[in-house]
């Protein structure tokens, strides 16, 4: 990994995560930010000495925490204004999601981009009592930031020199975010285009 990389996640990087992680979470924007390679990235830089463990799982978990909760309360205070921002396809998919799992949607859905952005939403939206959204909110954020940032952080530390790649990895996180939602819009409209025909 390059030095001026190194820097800057010694020095802005905690900031820098928690933002992504927040913003990710919490806003109905953060769709296209790459939360899992993020998650992966920090944990192959804690294995290689580039951050602090401790302080990173704790950034990543309150940035999540806070973000969900942000949803939330956009959701239920704002939610039919805000429901005209958010894709139709988004909001199905996710609505399909909640059904299958009911509550258990705030423990799985982190770990299912675009649905983790929008189920704090849905439940601001439907009202759940916000004590049992606390709760499980609580644990799908530690589920979610501390597990896979410490499975990423084992599997760096077994590979050595792992953190040399952390520019592909970011890569291949943010592409398959991109990729697949391309894919889907193409299909989309050439299925729209083959109904007019």
């Amino acid at each position: 990994m390059d030095s001026a990389l190194g820097n800057w996640v010694q020095t802005l990087g905690y900031i820098g995560i928690f933002a992504v992680v927040f913003a990710e979470t919490g806003l109905l924007v953060g769709f296209a930010l790459p939360g899992d390679s993020l998650l992966i990235t920090v944990g192959i830089l804690v294995a290689a000495g580039k951050l602090q463990l401790g302080p990173a799982l704790i950034v990543l978990f309150i940035g999540s925490f806070m973000g969900n909760n942000l949803g939330y309360w956009l959701g239920r205070l704002l939610g039919p204004s805000l429901k005209r921002r958010v894709k139709d396809e988004h909001m199905e998919r996710t609505r399909v999601f909640m059904l299958r799992f009911g509550p258990l949607s705030l423990l799985v859905g982190p770990f299912i981009p675009v649905v983790r952005a929008l189920v704090p939403f849905i439940c601001g939206t439907l009202r759940m009592p916000y004590w049992r959204f606390f709760l499980l909110t609580l644990l799908g954020s530690l589920v979610w930031t501390v597990g896979l940032t410490l499975l990423s952080y084992y599997v760096g530390s077994k590979i050595p020199n792992l953190e040399k790649y952390v520019y592909l990895i970011l890569l291949v996180g943010i592409l398959s975010g991109i990729v697949p939602a391309a894919l889907r819009f193409f299909w989309g409209r050439k299925a729209s285009n083959a109904k007019r025909i």
